[in-house]
């Protein structure tokens, strides 16, 4: 239980990981999280169940810098036994065919979605992945959406997938948008498919510290209703999340 069955390295600070739970394989779905404490002396950290297999009992996460483990990701190897795993928590995704979905990330903050781009698909979407930000070590991320995207559209600059996306959503007939990522961007796109009426779930990628609502870090106000990430989401309506105040308190957190 919660032994590493399998790591592969994409860079110096970024790792695929194979985690042997059976339990949390067989109830995992695309926007599960899991809590993840690699040592006695690590604190719990939030990772996206990325894949699972139930046969396998196993299921991944995608580790990087970002993640405060650059240092660990050296360390770790096959066999390895994890300090702890918490999962599968959150909200899952209500997955259906909705018709043409739009999913939009930067980066290695891109992983939040790429459980659903893929459950999307075998459910009958087409699915146009847009992916900004892209470098060495999130060519991992590229990988696990590949084929699972009707189309594949990069972008290297914030603003320049602001255009892309406004340009994907005036040729396209979109039934549903669906992004994460930095605050701004998701304020940005959302207001853009707002004006459209374009249904949209942003996937909110928050600091925690138990992931079960006892410490209320990640809370953000939605629809103004206090909301709390590791509970009610990581899964909102976009056209209602205040991502003003999610801002000013990502602040205290840099």
């Amino acid at each position: 239980m919660n032994i590493i069955r399998k790591i592969v390295r994409h860079s110096e600070y970024t790792a695929e990981v194979v985690i042997e739970n059976p339990s949390i394989a067989r109830s995992a779905r695309a926007g599960h999280f899991v809590m993840v404490r690699f040592t006695p002396d690590c604190p719990r950290i939030p990772f996206t169940i990325v894949d699972a297999s139930p046969a396998d009992g196993t299921f991944t996460i995608i580790i990087h810098k970002g993640a405060r483990l650059a240092d660990l990701i050296g360390s770790l190897h096959e066999d390895y036994r994890i300090g702890d795993v918490l999962g599968p928590l959150g909200q899952a995704f209500e997955i259906r065919n909705y018709g043409t979905v739009v999913c939009c990330g930067d980066g290695v903050g891109f992983v939040p979605i790429i459980p659903v781009i893929k459950a999307l698909k075998q459910a009958g979407n087409r699915v146009v992945t847009i992916l900004s930000e892209f470098t060495s070590e999130t060519s991992c991320l590229r990988a696990n959406v590949e084929p699972y995207s009707d189309v594949i559209l990069h972008s290297s600059e914030e603003t320049a997938t602001l255009e892309l996306i406004d340009r994907v959503l005036t040729d396209e007939k979109v039934d549903l948008t669906v992004i994460t990522g930095p605050t701004p961007m998701m304020k940005a796109i959302a207001e853009c498919t707002r004006v459209r009426q374009i249904p949209t779930r942003c996937i909110l990628n928050m600091v925690m510290l138990d992931g079960v609502g006892l410490c209320g870090i990640c809370r953000v106000m939605v629809d103004g209703k206090r909301m709390l990430t590791c509970i009610d989401g990581p899964v909102f309506d976009a056209h209602h999340v205040d991502f003003d105040q999610l801002q000013n308190r990502q602040r205290h957190f840099v």
